[in-house]
């Protein structure tokens, strides 16, 4: 099994996507958590049409592993996705 991971720089924006064909679910949020799963931010997602949603997280300025987690609700039934998010420092010289 191949588990999702997202690169991103630390103190930069996640835009997280989720794209769901078929049925829209009827309530859609989108949390970032730290490794040991403490929220850090959970917004609710925007619509881009067609099935499309999207959220944007601001990453800690801390390098890490994180977790962006989508809880959809669909005809009463919840689904969960997770993709890991890795956030690089720079470093000056």
């Amino acid at each position: 099994m191949r588990i999702p991971k997202v690169e991103v720089i630390a103190g930069t924006t996640l835009r997280a996507t989720w794209v769901n064909s078929g049925v829209i679910p009827s309530s859609l949020t989108s949390a970032l958590l730290t490794g040991s799963e403490t929220c850090i931010s959970s917004v609710a997602a925007i619509s881009s049409g067609d099935g499309h949603f999207f959220a944007l997280h601001e990453i800690p300025t801390s390098g890490g592993w994180y977790i962006n987690q989508w809880i959809g609700i669909i005809a009463s039934n919840t689904y969960r996705d997770r993709q890991l998010v890795q956030a690089h420092r720079l470093e000056v010289d």
